[in-house]
């Protein structure tokens, strides 16, 4: 399986050094390789439910709106919106650097196994440092034999219910699509983003 995504990664260099120069692959390397970490998501709205001010006033979702979002979730109906800080650690930083990603795709897995995931369509810039991300993005169920995984959201809905610190279970993936001077380039592979410290 490493052997398959190391393939994955030089036939993908490969197909962007044929047709790009030497600073823009030295670019797309280098954040192929960066190290990246959630600082944090605020403003959260899910199908327009404000979570944060409901956090903050300790207002409980009804059930009413429990259902309505199960039932949006499991219709592939949901949308979330947020500000993503992301932290972005690039192996050089001697170089100033940035990456135009034009369509990201993520995936939230629960102890390990896929569970949700999502695409972010809006054109976003990554550089060395902080980067402020505004997402608007579906919530679908990932797919099992082309059928929803519904054992996914049981884990998530177990982890919410536990009322724990659910971070140490939860990890997120990512899989940018890159802007080159030949067209967007898929990565070949996801990218896992590490949680807060």
């Amino acid at each position: 399986m490493r052997i398959e995504k190391m393939r994955g990664t030089l036939l993908f260099l490969s197909m962007i050094l044929l047709f790009t120069n030497c600073k823009e692959v030295q670019d797309i390397q280098a954040f192929t390789e960066a190290n990246y970490q959630l600082e944090s998501i605020t403003d959260v709205k899910i199908n327009g439910v404000d979570l944060q001010q409901r956090l903050m006033t300790g207002q409980n979702l009804t059930n009413q709106e429990r259902d309505s979002l199960l039932t949006s979730l499991t219709s592939n109906k949901l949308q979330v919106s947020g500000n993503m800080a992301l932290h972005v650690q690039l192996p050089d930083t001697t170089s100033d650097r940035k990456l135009t990603v034009t369509k990201l795709e993520w995936l939230l897995l629960v102890s390990g196994k896929e569970a949700l995931t999502g695409t972010v369509t809006k054109q976003l810039e990554l550089r060395e440092g902080l980067n402020t991300i505004a997402l608007v993005t579906p919530v679908l169920l990932t797919e099992v034999n082309g059928q929803p995984n519904y054992e996914g959201l049981s884990r998530i809905i177990n982890l919410i219910n536990t009322k724990a610190d659910i971070r140490g279970n939860v990890s997120l993936q990512i899989k940018p699509t890159i802007k080159t001077p030949v067209g967007n380039i898929p990565s070949p592979n996801f990218i896992t983003v590490s949680g807060q410290n």
